[in-house]
């Protein structure tokens, strides 16, 4: 018996590896106290992904993420919305409010404890703000 994916399905799919071209979109939560973190009013959450690489060289390029305020959670874009390449990044994240980032740099992009390895089989990152390392 020969399947055959309906066209909703081959889009999905396509959707998930971020449409064959290497590119992957994996989805994100930002959590504190166990429930989605979420910025007051003024404020908003800015993500980055900076990448790691294994021989110490600098990253010339970050991969931004689209957030949605209101529910705590990220999709890693990258510069064209289409995502980004496999590996191992440092998540660097600013709670911005007047121009100025309330954390106080403590997760920026050199001193973000949050590092993690994004491949095909990422489903989800979780950042628990709790977890500072």
């Amino acid at each position: 018996m020969q399947r055959v994916l309906t066209p909703a399905a081959a889009a999905l799919c396509l959707l998930a590896v971020g449409c064959g071209d290497g590119m992957l979109r994996t989805q994100g939560r930002l959590v504190k106290n166990g429930q989605p973190f979420l910025p007051q009013t003024g404020e908003v959450v800015q993500i980055l992904f900076v990448p790691i690489f294994p021989d110490g060289k600098l990253p010339t390029d970050y991969y931004a993420a689209e957030v949605d305020q209101a529910a705590g959670t990220f999709r890693p874009a990258g510069k064209n919305g289409k995502g980004m390449p496999p590996g191992k990044y440092r998540v660097a994240i600013e709670l911005m409010k007047n121009r100025r980032d309330q954390f106080g740099g403590k997760f920026d992009a050199a001193k973000s404890p949050f590092v993690v390895e994004i491949n095909s089989s990422t489903a989800e990152i979780v950042i628990d703000l709790d977890k500072t390392g």
